[in-house]
């Protein structure tokens, strides 16, 4: 992606200081994945690289999962507002889905079955159509998000050895989860105002429930699929380092473990105390990597 001009920097830069931490700011960007498509893309290390291909393998069928569980609701919120934000949501979850649809079909050019890949993750969704269970599983998915945005945007050296491409789309992404992470969870509270703080806090957990332990199963399902295209196998010293890199150095899956568990406590808040400065802190990264965000339409 070619460097922005000087003014382009200047704009974006007094955008990013300008905004409030609360707002979500839909950005209608381009990454071009498909014209700089790389395989073990991050530190040349396959393992590091699938941990993170293997999440935009999900995204496209669960973003447009998680905006129809909150378009449902918008027109029946007595909280304007709070519509407004089910708005600017879906706006930036169309975009994220466009820009990972195109990220799936560079893994097809370099030859990843994402097929074989997608496709029980697509009757995963389909076969839930009761509301407010799409509503309990896209809180409990936006929190799983939101953990590895939050670890994302505290530690960007992760990313520090990525091919330029994916690192800017996901910085951008993880900004934008961490903008609208508390969207699901407060559609959740205000659709449920004859519940009783117990019991909303049942169907809470029963989505985190029926969310953590199918994405584990099916991530891990993936990995032989997705190695088998780079000749690699998957036997024990495989999964020794696998295990390496998830749980002890960098240990990715370990840090985002405390946050994940948080989601169980009963009074539970998906808002940090350090959310403002995470979110100025990959506002201020925007400015400075990519050209200023073309006015995104206000309704999806």
């Amino acid at each position: 992606m070619a460097e922005p001009h000087d003014t382009a920097h200047e704009h974006s830069k007094t955008t990013a200081h300008m905004c409030d931490p609360d707002e979500i700011i839909p950005r209608d960007l381009r990454f071009d994945i498909m014209g700089n498509a790389q395989k073990h893309w991050l530190d040349d290390d396959i393992i590091k690289t699938i941990l993170i291909d293997g999440l935009s393998i999900f995204l496209p069928e669960g973003e447009r999962f998680f905006i129809r569980s909150l378009k449902h609701y918008g027109p029946k919120l007595a909280d304007k507002e709070l519509a407004a934000e089910i708005n600017g949501y879906a706006v930036q979850e169309a975009f994220h889905t466009r820009e990972h649809e195109e990220y799936n079909r560079a893994m097809k050019k370099l030859g990843y079955d994402v097929d074989a890949m997608e496709k029980p993750i697509r009757m995963g969704f389909e076969i839930v159509t009761n509301p407010l269970h799409r509503l309990s599983l896209t809180c409990a998915i936006e929190h799983m998000t939101a953990t590895l945005s939050t670890l994302t945007l505290r530690h960007p050296d992760l990313l520090d050895n990525a091919a330029p491409a994916y690192r800017r789309l996901w910085m951008w992404h993880a900004l934008e989860e961490l903008e609208h992470k508390a969207v699901a969870l407060d559609v959740l509270n205000a659709a449920t105002p004859n519940m009783s703080r117990w019991q909303r806090y049942l169907v809470r957990v029963l989505g985190m429930n029926g969310t953590l332990f199918p994405f584990l199963a099916l991530f891990l399902r993936n990995v032989p699929i997705y190695a088998r295209n780079d000749g690699v196998k998957t036997g024990f010293r495989f999964w020794m380092r696998f295990f390496w890199i998830t749980m002890v150095a960098p240990g990715y899956w370990r840090r985002c473990l405390p946050n994940v568990l948080r989601y169980y406590l009963p009074g539970f808040d998906p808002r940090n105390s350090d959310d403002a400065e995470l979110m100025r802190k990959g506002r201020d990264w925007l400015a400075k990597d990519m050209p200023p965000p073309r006015a995104a339409n206000a309704a999806v």
